[in-house]
This record gives structure tokens, C-alpha cells and sequence, in this order.
């Protein structure tokens, strides 16, 4: 991954304005595959990081909370972000993660309907709601990747609630560790190694599980050599077939 800060100027709250240089952004993108949730590297994109800012957070500091006001969006340069909703009793469901090169923020209206925290140090390009609402509303090709955006994450929403309302425990665990070699490795198959940002609980959390749940059912996958757990945020998976029979039913 490389970020090109070669023609970049400082701002007044310390972050880094970018010039005519966009950034370059590793992961998905850089793979030439299309993370779920990013944009294609057109020359418009290109063109909103002009006008955008570097800013960086540290391990589970919050980047804005439900309820603020949405006056930016942001991409995703390195690190990984969970968006999730804190209940009254003290709760958390998460509801989506943000790995490289992906964007969020830009399909809330007047507030953010989720908090945005980060999982591990993250590296952010941050743009002001404004420039976004002009691209939108000037660019035919940066409306139609807008669109294309919210398809992607109405796609992941959707697969959220079947595996929360219809789902197994195993089921669910099952499709999230495809869901994620798929997002993170561009292709479920065997021998793939998922490189997990999020830890357990946060797994748990956007399951609806309990974290002993979730460590119960992937010592259960390893035991059976379905998957191999070199290191806590590594899983391997051996036997995709056995995973994917899993999520049909046949436990």
C-alpha cells in the first residue's frame, strides 16, 4: 500500500489536504478485484480526493456516533472499522465492517444512523458531505457508483438478517468465515487464510451470539479440521466444502 503525500498541504486541525496526487489505495482495489463497498478507481473518485483529508484514528476510538451530524464520508485507506448501534441496556449489535479500500458514511442523510469506531489503527480520507453532494449531483459516473455502492450494502444487509432470523449458530459462523475469506481474499477456497481484524467479541456482536458461543462453534470447526486457527485473527480454511454444507443444513 502506498499513499501519496508528496503534494500534500496541512490543514488548521493538523490533517493532511490532498492536491492533484490521489491517494493510492492497497487491499481489494489494488488487487484489482472490488472490495464489496468500494468504489472503482474512475477518474472521478480520483477526482473527490482532491478535496479530501487524511486523518487517522487509534484502536476503538470512535470516528462519529449515531445520532451526529453527517457532515462527512470516508474511505478506508488501511485497518479495519465496525459500524454498530449501542442499545439501551448496554447491548451492541454490529451491523457491517469496513476493510481497505472500502468507503461509509456517504449513504447517510442529515445524521449517522450507526456509530463508526475503529478496530485497529486506521488510516482514513476524509470528505466533507458538500463536495460529495456536488459530485453526486454534477457526475452521471460518480452517481451511478454511488448507487452501485448502496446495492453492495443492501447485498450485506440482507445476508445479516437471514443468518440473524433463520440461521444456526454453525450456520451463521459458517457464512461469516465465507463471507469474510470472500471480502478479504477475493475467493472462498480451500487452503485460504482469513486475516481477522476483528476479534471475538466483535464477531459475537454482529452475529447475536455470545463470545463463548463463537469460541465454542470454531473450536467445534477445528476439532472436525474444517478450519485450522494458526493464531487468534487467523483462521485457515481447510475444507470449504464441509463450511458451505454447513450453511445448507447438513451439520
Amino acid at each position: 500500500m502506498a499513499i501519496n503525500l508528496a503534494h500534500s498541504g496541512t490543514a488548521s486541525n493538523g490533517a493532511v489536504a490532498h492536491r492533484p496526487w490521489p491517494v493510492i489505495v492497497g487491499g481489494a482495489l489494488a488487487r484489482g478485484r472490488r472490495a464489496p463497498g468500494a468504489f472503482s478507481p474512475s477518474e472521478d473518485y480520483r477526482s473527490l480526493d482532491e478535496v479530501g483529508t487524511t486523518v487517522t484514528f487509534a484502536r476503538n476510538e470512535t470516528i462519529f456516533n449515531e445520532g451526529d451530524g453527517a457532515k462527512y464520508a470516508y474511505k478506508l485507506v488501511s485497518g479495519a472499522v465496525r459500524l454498530c448501534k449501542l442499545l439501551a441496556d448496554g447491548r451492541r449489535q454490529i451491523t457491517d465492517f469496513y476493510l481497505d479500500g472500502e468507503m461509509f458514511g456517504f449513504l447517510d442523510l442529515d445524521s449517522y444512523d450507526f456509530s463508526a469506531e475503529a478496530i485497529t489503527n486506521v488510516v482514513l480520507v476524509r470528505y466533507a458531505r458538500s463536495h460529495v453532494r456536488r459530485f453526486e449531483e454534477e457526475d452521471d459516473t460518480f452517481r451511478r457508483e454511488l448507487m452501485s455502492m448502496l446495492h453492495q450494502r443492501l447485498s450485506r444487509t440482507h445476508t445479516l438478517l437471514v443468518m440473524l432470523g433463520r440461521q444456526t449458530v454453525k450456520e451463521r459462523i459458517a457464512s461469516f468465515l465465507i463471507q469474510m475469506a470472500e471480502r478479504l481474499d477475493g475467493e472462498a477456497e480451500d487452503g485460504a487464510s482469513i486475516d481477522l481484524p476483528m476479534g471475538r467479541q466483535d464477531i459475537a456482536d454482529y452475529l447475536g451470539l455470545t463470545i463463548e458461543t463463537v469460541c465454542r462453534a470454531l473450536s467445534e470447526f477445528k476439532r472436525a479440521g474444517v478450519i485450522s486457527v494458526p493464531t487468534t485473527h487467523q483462521i485457515v480454511v481447510n475444507d470449504i466444502k464441509a463450511l458451505r454444507a454447513i450453511i445448507d443444513g447438513d451439520n
